[in-house]
């Protein structure tokens, strides 16, 4: 940080005061660097645009202004305010010109100055960001896919355990079927005595016993029993224990849910519960919105937040697991998910579930923007092209127009050296009227040649005109009493 605000002060301690400028000046705009480096990483933009709008004032802040732009544009997306924000910085930087004396040529320049050291560190750092964006983006896909892996071995396990269950069942459920019709049979065999009886009814009923325990414990494993929806758990009171908790979320319910299958519904209140747990940890204080829409077979579960007023201070740590395993439990009930972030900053998570078991629905169309590594890379190339090609237009679209001011005002103010030559001391103003340019030219340099004679009134053109600036020669004529008294040529300065 020390380092940092030593190369930006740099320039006002060592850069040579502008003209016209008061001395404490310089002081005021020290404060203002050191103002913009507390705001920097918590008001990234505004830390930017306070210095950038100083520069139309005094040039010196533009290396100031140009490392803040890249760190705004490294920390943070541009967001409307920021837009506004520039537009008030250019509505400024156009004022200040008018107030100081109309100067078309400072005004130009100081716009390819914000356009060159502030505009194109912005959208160098926004290039940044995405790259670095894109970078995480793929370190998380490939985090993704070792648990997706490790979610696919553990499913063909239980598969697996779930088969070897059936089929204890119906090897251990047959013979345990036979022991028991033996023992009946002894049971009911009148030639045993009756303790022999009384042992072989007992065993029977303790095999008996046994298959109906074996039978419970095995259907608890089978992929198709679904325990009962627990009482009193319904989607309308987790989102009213949400909302008593300080979440600012709203539900709507259209259609009957009432003869949804229970493992269906247990799915979509798993959608519901997960979306709104995202929702509090990574956009906290963010409206939500829930629809239970019931069509036909079909119902649709959309949890929607929006951007969080702010961004996060520390990044919430999280195992990503949530949305996988929450894509297992609604394919297993016949459902699809899609879940991703939205081009205005918040997140969706909508399921598609059938109210019946029976067939697994078509993913049909993806409502939500991909994510992962080729949105990042999408975003960062399209990052790079802007960081390219919007200086590159507007420095040219300014370059012609400083180009063709100057073609102008030379031509307006260029009196020819053989006209020059031509014009007599002694001859009236007004027998020049129609020998002289329309314009005169900015440039006088009285202190490259000999003072004006005293009384007298000088008028000052060019010797050249072009698009581009050359050195060119000062044609001084002054006047007095109506009558050319001096003409002198001011070189340029050496």
């Amino acid at each position: 940080m020390i380092s940092l605000a030593a190369v930006m002060a740099a320039p006002l301690l060592a850069g040579p005061l502008n003209e016209g400028l008061p001395v404490w000046i310089t002081p005021l705009n020290l404060l203002l660097v050191a103002a913009a480096l507390a705001l920097h990483r918590s008001r990234p933009s505004a830390a930017a645009l306070g210095p950038l709008a100083a520069s139309a004032v005094d040039w010196r802040l533009l290396p100031a202004a140009a490392i803040l732009c890249y760190l705004a544009g490294r920390r943070e997306p541009p967001a409307a305010t920021t837009l506004a924000g520039l537009a008030g910085v250019l509505a400024f930087g156009t004022a200040v010109p008018l107030l100081r004396g109309p100067n078309l040529y400072g005004w130009l320049v100081w716009i390819t100055g914000v356009i060159v050291l502030g505009l194109l560190p912005a959208l160098i750092g926004s290039f940044r960001r995405l790259q670095a964006e894109l970078v995480q983006a793929g370190w998380d896909r490939a985090a993704q896919l070792e648990r997706e892996q490790r979610i696919v071995a553990d499913q063909a396990r239980l598969q697996e355990r779930a088969r070897i269950a059936q089929d204890m069942h119906d090897s251990l459920g047959h013979e345990l079927s036979l022991v028991a019709l033996h023992a009946g049979a002894l049971e009911l065999d009148g030639t045993l005595t009756g303790e022999q009886r009384a042992a072989a009814s007992e065993v029977r009923a303790g095999v008996t016993t046994a298959a109906d325990r074996l039978s419970e414990i095995i259907g608890l494993l089978r992929d198709d029993d679904t325990p009962p929806r627990p009482a009193g758990d319904h989607i309308e009171a987790l989102v009213d224990r949400a909302a008593a908790a300080g979440v600012p979320v709203e539900l709507t319910a259209t259609g009957d849910h009432g003869d949804v299958a229970p493992m269906q519904y247990r799915a979509a209140h798993r959608v519901v519960q997960e979306a709104l747990t995202n929702a509090t940890k990574h956009a906290p204080a963010a409206p939500v919105r829930v629809l239970v829409d019931r069509t036909g077979d079909e119902m649709t579960v959309t949890v929607h937040n929006g951007p969080p007023p702010r961004p996060p201070v520390e990044r919430v740590p999280h195992g990503g697991r949530g949305l996988t395993g929450l894509g297992e439990r609604v394919g297993l009930a016949g459902g699809v998910l899609r879940a991703g972030p939205l081009p205005d900053g918040g997140f969706q998570v909508v399921a598609r579930l059938p109210t019946r078991p029976g067939p697994v629905l078509e993913a049909g169309p993806d409502p939500l923007p991909p994510a992962g590594p080729e949105t990042a890379r999408r975003r960062a190339r399209r990052g790079l092209a802007l960081a390219v090609t919007l200086p590159t237009l507007l420095t040219a679209g300014l370059a012609g127009t400083l180009m063709a001011v100057y073609a102008h005002d030379s031509r307006t103010s260029h009196l020819t050296p053989e006209r020059f030559r031509e014009l007599a001391v002694g001859a009236s103003r007004d027998e020049m009227a129609g020998r002289l340019p329309e314009r005169q030219a900015p440039e006088h340099r009285d202190e490259n040649g000999p003072p004006p004679p005293p009384g007298s009134a000088c008028e000052y053109y060019r010797s050249t005109a072009g698009f581009l600036p050359t050195p060119f020669d000062v044609y001084r004529l002054c006047f007095r009493d109506g009558r050319l008294v001096a003409k002198d040529v001011l070189p340029p300065s050496r």
